[in-house]
């Protein structure tokens, strides 16, 4: 079953107002596997769940208790296959890799190899005191491996 529940968003415990949540999470994951882009899944449940809170709000001032707003506005949104379905009726709202697989699978790699260069940098920049500590103990144990090949050399030279 898809939908169909909600979950609340705040502590009780804390004396948060308790903000009713659809719970879409099987929507979510049905929409993705069938290749709708993450943008449009993001949309539409923000969407979905701005008006299952509005209808809520709607019913609490209507006079019903919170149990009974939420069935109810769970009742006038009705069932998260109809949202599915039109979702997967629209071939705009795919994700460009599920529309053109053949292109996909020659960028990701080149994408991927053209970030190689850069994911040093980047985690160069975040440890850059461990960087720069390591590079002047390397630079010092050269130094020193150096002075001694050198008095070695210099050793068997003069004698």
């Amino acid at each position: 079953m898809i939908g169909g529940e909600f979950r609340a968003a705040s502590n009780p415990l804390l004396g948060l107002r308790r903000m009713p949540r659809l719970n879409v999470a099987a929507l979510r994951n049905e929409l993705l596997r069938a290749g709708i882009s993450p943008t449009h899944v993001r949309r539409t449940l923000t969407e979905l769940n701005e008006h299952f809170e509005d209808l809520v709000d709607e019913r609490l001032i209507a006079g019903c208790d919170r149990d009974e707003a939420e069935q109810q506005a769970l009742q006038s949104l009705g069932p998260m296959t109809d949202v599915a379905t039109a979702m997967l009726d629209q071939p705009q709202l795919k994700s460009w890799a599920w529309r053109w697989p053949r292109v996909a699978v020659v960028v990701y790699p080149l994408a991927c190899v053209a970030a190689l260069p850069v994911v040093p940098l980047i985690v160069g920049v975040e440890h850059a005191e461990s960087i720069t500590r390591w590079t002047l103990g390397l630079l010092l144990a050269a130094l020193v491996t150096a002075t001694m090949f050198l008095v070695l050399q210099l050793a068997i030279t003069l004698t």
